[in-house]
C-alpha cells in the first residue's frame, strides 16, 4: 500500500502524544508528591483564587479581603472550574498548569504543520524540543501566569499565519488569543503579538494589499480588547473607583515605574540562556543548524524571528527582568530549531552528547556538597537522600548509550534527559527542601485560631501565603513593627506572625508556634506575651522587618 501524501498524513502520531503526556505527567506527579505551593508567588495565586471561590465573587480577585489588581482572572477561573468539578483540592492547580503546557505543545505542533506543510515530521519535532527546554519543563506544573500567556500567544500566532495564507476566518484566532492573553496577564500580550503582526510585509507568504491586513489587525486588537473589557468594566464597577483606576491605568503605569526601579543589566538574560534553553543551546547540532537559517528565502522563518527577537530585545531593554517572562518566546525558538535541523541532514557526532554532561555535573556537585558541606550550605542539601546522585549519573550514562541514529531519536533522548533530571531533582532535593517552604502547618494553626475567634496580625507585607492551605475566610491584619505593642494591647487574645533570619527579639522569645520558612524561622507570638515586654514605648525593628519579597 502506498504511503499517504504529506498533506494527508496525521500531523501527530499516537506514540508522540503519549510520550508528551508521559513527560508532562511525570513532571506533574513529581511536583505533587514532593513540593507544596511555594511562597510567595504560588501560595499568593492559589490564595487569591481561593478567596474568589469562597466569596462567590468571580469578577473581582481578592487578596486578604481587599481587591487584588495585580493580575487578571483567567488563571483563577481555570482553578475555579476544576474546584467546581472536583471539589476544593491541592492538586488541581498543578494539573491545570500541566494541561496548559500540553495545549502549548499541541498548538506549537499545529503551527509547524501550517508553516511547513511539506514537512510532516516538523510538528512532533518542534513539540518535543519545546517540552525538552529547561525553563518550559520546569514551569509545566508551576502555578504561574506565563505558561498560560504563552498558550494565548500561540493561539494568536496560529491565527496570524493562517490569515496571511488567505484565511480571513483565522483572524478569530487572533482575537481570541489577544483577548485571552489580556485576561491572563494584561496588555503584555500585545508586546508578543504586535511585532510580528506589524512586520507582516517582511514575512508575508502571499502578495496581499497592506491596507486590508492592517485594517483587520486593528479590528482584531479591538476585538481582543472587547473580550478583556467584558470582564474589566463590570469588575471596575464592582471593585470601586480605586480598583478601576488600578486595572485601567495605575497598574500598567506603576509596573513601568517599578520596573525601572528594580534595575538589572541589559545583558542579564544572556548568561541564563544556556540553562533556560538547556539542552538545546549546549547541543553542537543545534548550533550547526542555526548557522543554516534560511530566513532570506523562507517567510516562515522570518515570521518566527519577528516573533522571538523583537520582544526579547524589548525585555532586555526593560530593567525589570524575570526568567519566566521569556516563556512565550520559547515556541518560536523551538520551531526555528526544528526547521533548521531538518533543512539539511545534520550528522550526529560524539560532541552531540555534550549536554548530557550537565546531569553528570549536578550529580558530582551533590556528592561533593554531601561529603564536604560548606558552612552556609542550605540544610536541605545535607538532609536530602543519596539516591539522586546515582540517578542523575544514570541519566547521563544511558543518554550517552541511547541510539542516536535518527534526528528524532537524538532530540527525544535530549528532551527526555531534561525531563528525567527535573523529576529526579524534584523527588530528591525538592522533597528535602519542602519543609522549609511548606506553609501548611502554620496555615492550619492560624485557621484554628480564627475559628476560636482570635484575631491574627502579620508584621510586614502579607502575600496571602496562608489563606489557601488554611482555607481562611477572614483577613489577616498587616502591621509594622512599630505598631506591634499597640496592636497587642488592643487585641490581648490575638496572635502575631513574623519571620526572622537571626535570633528573634524578646517579643517572640516565647512563641506559641514556629517552623522553618524560606531560609528563616517563622514565629507566632501571643499578644499577651508581647504585652509582657517591659520596654514597649518604641520597639526597635529587626533588620529584616517590613521587607517586601514579592516577585510579581
Amino acid at each position: 500500500m502506498e504511503s499517504l501524501p504529506n498533506h494527508l498524513r496525521p500531523w501527530l502520531s499516537t506514540s508522540r502524544l503519549l510520550a508528551w503526556f508521559a513527560g508532562i505527567g511525570a513532571l506533574t506527579l513529581a511536583f505533587l508528591v514532593s513540593l507544596p505551593f511555594i511562597p510567595v508567588d504560588e501560595t499568593r495565586y492559589v490564595g487569591v483564587a481561593w478567596e474568589m471561590f469562597a466569596r462567590g465573587d468571580f469578577l473581582v480577585p481578592h487578596l486578604n479581603g481587599e481587591p487584588y489588581h495585580h493580575k487578571p482572572p483567567l488563571l483563577f477561573w481555570i482553578f475555579h472550574l476544576g474546584w467546581a468539578l472536583f471539589g476544593i483540592n491541592d492538586w488541581w492547580p498543578r494539573v491545570a498548569g500541566a494541561a496548559i503546557s500540553f495545549a502549548g505543545l499541541l498548538l506549537t505542533a499545529r503551527l509547524a504543520r501550517r508553516l511547513w506543510p511539506e514537512e510532516p515530521m516538523l510538528a512532533p519535532l518542534a513539540g518535543t524540543i519545546l517540552l525538552g527546554a529547561g525553563l518550559w519543563a520546569a514551569y509545566t506544573p508551576a502555578v504561574m501566569f506565563d505558561m498560560l500567556l504563552a498558550t494565548c500567544v500561540l493561539l494568536a500566532m496560529n491565527g496570524l499565519w493562517d490569515a496571511a495564507r488567505g484565511k480571513p476566518r483565522a483572524w478569530l484566532w487572533v482575537v481570541v488569543g489577544i483577548g485571552s492573553g489580556a485576561l491572563a496577564k494584561g496588555p503584555v500580550i500585545l508586546l508578543h503579538v504586535l511585532p510580528a503582526a506589524l512586520l507582516w510585509p517582511w514575512w508575508r507568504p502571499l502578495a496581499q494589499p497592506s491596507g486590508r491586513w492592517y485594517r483587520r489587525l486593528v479590528f482584531a486588537v479591538l476585538g481582543g480588547a472587547a473580550i478583556a473589557l467584558a470582564w474589566a468594566v463590570p469588575a471596575a464597577i464592582r471593585g470601586g473607583p480605586e480598583y478601576a483606576h488600578m486595572i485601567f491605568w495605575g497598574q500598567s503605569a506603576g509596573r513601568i515605574v517599578k520596573s525601572f526601579a528594580h534595575r538589572r543589566a541589559w545583558w542579564w538574560y544572556f548568561p541564563l540562556l544556556p540553562l533556560l534553553l538547556y539542552p538545546w543551546l549546549l547541543w553542537p547540532s543545534a548550533w550547526r543548524a542555526i548557522a543554516r537559517l534560511e530566513w532570506r528565502t523562507d517567510p516562515a522563518q522570518r515570521f518566527l524571528l519577528a516573533w522571538a527577537v523583537i520582544p526579547f530585545v524589548a525585555f532586555c531593554a526593560i530593567s525589570g527582568k524575570q526568567a519566566h517572562y521569556l516563556l512565550p518566546l520559547f515556541p518560536a525558538v523551538s520551531l526555528l530549531l526544528a526547521r533548521t535541523l531538518t533543512t539539511r541532514e545534520i550528522l550526529a557526532t560524539r560532541l552531540d552528547h555534550f549536554p548530557l554532561i550537565l546531569p553528570l555535573l549536578a550529580a558530582t556537585a551533590l556528592l561533593f556538597l554531601r561529603l564536604r558541606p560548606p558552612v552556609h550550605l542550605p540544610p536541605f542539601i545535607t538532609e536530602s537522600a543519596w539516591w539522586p546522585i546515582p540517578a542523575l549519573a544514570a541519566v547521563a550514562f544511558f543518554g550517552w548509550l541511547a541510539p542516536w541514529r535518527t534526528l528524532s531519536s537524538r532530540v527525544s533522548s535530549l528532551a527526555g534527559s531534561t525531563v528525567l533530571s527535573l523529576v529526579i531533582l524534584a523527588l530528591g532535593l525538592g522533597r528535602a527542601a519542602a519543609p522549609y517552604y511548606d506553609v501548611r502547618p502554620v496555615s492550619r494553626f492560624i485557621a484554628q485560631a480564627q475559628a476560636e475567634g482570635r484575631p491574627v496580625a502579620f508584621v510586614g507585607k502579607y502575600h496571602d501565603q496562608f489563606h489557601f492551605y488554611g482555607r481562611l475566610t477572614q483577613p489577616i491584619e498587616e502591621i509594622s513593627w512599630r505598631e506591634l505593642h499597640a496592636w497587642a494591647k488592643d487585641h490581648p487574645n490575638g496572635l502575631i506572625i513574623d519571620t526572622f533570619a537571626k535570633t528573634p527579639p524578646p517579643e517572640f522569645a516565647t512563641s506559641v508556634f514556629q517552623q522553618p520558612y524560606r531560609g528563616q524561622i517563622l514565629l507566632v507570638a501571643a499578644a499577651s506575651d508581647v504585652m509582657a515586654i517591659a520596654d514597649s514605648a518604641s520597639p526597635i525593628p529587626p533588620a529584616n522587618d517590613d521587607v517586601d519579597d514579592a516577585s510579581e
